[in-house]
């Protein structure tokens, strides 16, 4: 009996019938999820921040090779349990997929290839895989909410290094003023490409070298923190190159290379630093050779089988069943005549990929700006993350109110810029009678149209004039533009 199971064993130590299961299923996943794992090789490839996610998947499969040979001493028994755990996923994936909420979506698609996995392979053996894959999650594009809390961390220590060397210096949210130049901690200097980079590589690190939980943990958050601090050193370091040098040096592309440099540093001064608390490795083959039957033969539950190929089916049907509206090549005009469309603007709203697009300006100076969406459309979507409200390399956020309740409210965000620009901005985005500033409302009152059936379109409004009025002024200027949109489109 014990020769016959390893004849029926491969050089990754799995029996021959699993990689034919596991073939099949990892096929028919592919089928159902492949719109949404699109879209996240996309991010990939248009994200410098995510542009390691490449290596995510090949390095859990040398992991897992690595292992090949203690591998073969487990047993493979395939257990229900993750795969009922789906279930629930698929829904969420499902919802998610529907109204184009990606980074949901994508989460839910990866969570569920690692429950398909750890189902199909059993417990135990999952005990001994258990970080390729769960490093497979780093495949997400995530992290990008922490993108403002990280810029004002980063402005933080450039003005306190700044003032540490006796620089004058000058701070009005996230612009530093310095004698002969402003500088900007824009989205791009936050850090969170290191941060996520570091993360992956601590996580890495502490499987390969550590065995102890709290020596992982402790690595990982000193990696992080360095990453952080790493990122301000940076910061600080082009301010006073680019200061020095009149700007000739520090905003070309040099810039990316101090940072690169000065992350590669703090990268090897860990790793350094880790090195001298590794634990020695311990082999665990001896152990379960003792307690592993090898005689155990290869055998998928039928209900495993049920629920896997039914969920899959079930899903990849409804999700290519979903109704979409096609959006044209050119969207349409339904609120600007002629004479007001207008063709310059610093303002740099945009919404790609509309069933309608209009750009106009009064005769006071304000610009008005809609855009209508399907909830459901072939191309483009309404909220996704290359729409924006105004040109965020130009501009920066100094202050934002909201007004009314989440159901029937609306923004105001005030901007400035390094040339002393100012800007204010109204906006909402409306889902039938349904009005509000939140991007997660509107998303949510989008799913909710489309299972009642409801294809009414959806739309962004957003009114903007550029003054260094007082805010009162600006305010009764953009609610007055706010009026001719509650107005409707022209007849």
């Amino acid at each position: 009996m014990q020769g016959t199971y390893h004849e029926k064993q491969n050089r990754l130590g799995f029996p021959s019938q699993l990689l034919i299961v596991a073939a099949v299923f990892l096929g028919a996943y592919l089928i159902v999820f492949w719109p949404t794992l699109a879209r996240m090789e996309l991010v990939w490839r248009h994200s410098e921040t995510y542009m390691h996610a490449y290596l995510i998947l090949p390095i859990s499969i040398w992991l897992i090779w690595r292992e090949r040979n203690t591998l073969a001493l487990y047993p493979v028994k395939p257990t229900l349990l993750p795969a009922l755990l789906a279930l629930p996923l698929l829904v969420l994936w499902l919802l998610a997929f529907a109204i184009d909420v990606n980074f949901v979506s994508q989460l839910a698609a990866i969570i569920y290839l690692q429950l398909l996995i750890w189902s199909l392979l059993g417990h135990r053996m999952i005990r001994r895989v258990w970080f390729p894959v769960t490093f497979l999650i780093f495949l997400v594009p995530f992290g990008e909410a922490a993108n403002p809390v990280l810029q004002r961390i980063t402005a933080d220590m450039v003005i306190h290094f700044l003032r540490l060397v006796d620089f004058p210096v000058f701070r009005d949210g996230l612009y530093i003023f310095t004698p002969s130049a402003v500088f900007e901690v824009a989205v791009a200097c936050s850090g969170l490409n290191f941060l996520l980079t570091s993360l992956v590589l601590s996580c890495l690190y502490s499987y390969l070298h550590y065995t102890r939980w709290y020596k992982s943990l402790a690595f990982i958050a000193m990696t992080l923190v360095l990453s952080i601090i790493a990122n301000g050193i940076r910061a600080f370091l082009l301010v006073v190159i680019g200061e020095k040098s009149n700007l000739t040096y520090g905003f070309g592309a040099d810039h990316y290379y101090y940072g690169w440099l000065v992350f590669f540093i703090v990268i090897m001064l860990a790793f350094w630093l880790g090195a001298k608390f590794e634990d020695e490795e311990q082999d665990h083959k001896a152990t379960e050779a003792t307690t592993n039957t090898l005689s155990h033969r290869y055998k998928v539950p039928t209900l495993l089988l049920l629920v896997l190929t039914a969920s899959l089916l079930v899903a990849g049907g409804l999700s290519r069943s979903m109704n979409e509206t096609k959006a044209p090549e050119q969207p349409k005009s339904l609120y600007a005549t002629q004479s007001s469309v207008i063709t310059q603007s610093s303002w740099g709203i945009q919404f790609f990929d509309g069933l309608s697009r209009d750009h106009w300006q009064t005769d006071e100076g304000i610009e008005l700006f809609v855009a209508q969406y399907g909830h459901r459309q072939d191309r483009g979507d309404m909220i996704t993350w290359h729409n924006t409200l105004f040109h965020t390399d130009h501009w920066s956020i100094t202050q934002q109110k909201s007004y009314g309740d989440r159901l029937n409210g609306y923004s105001i965000l005030y901007l400035t810029n390094t040339r002393g620009q100012q800007r204010a901005l109204l906006y909402w985005y409306q889902i039938g009678e349904v009005k509000t500033s939140s991007r997660v409302i509107a998303k949510l009152m989008q799913l909710a149209a489309i299972l009642r059936g409801d294809q009414t379109p959806a739309a962004v409004k957003a009114v903007s004039v550029e003054s260094h009025q007082d805010i009162a002024y600006l305010e009764q200027q953009l609610r007055q533009g706010q009026q001719q949109l509650l107005a409707g489109p022209h007849e």
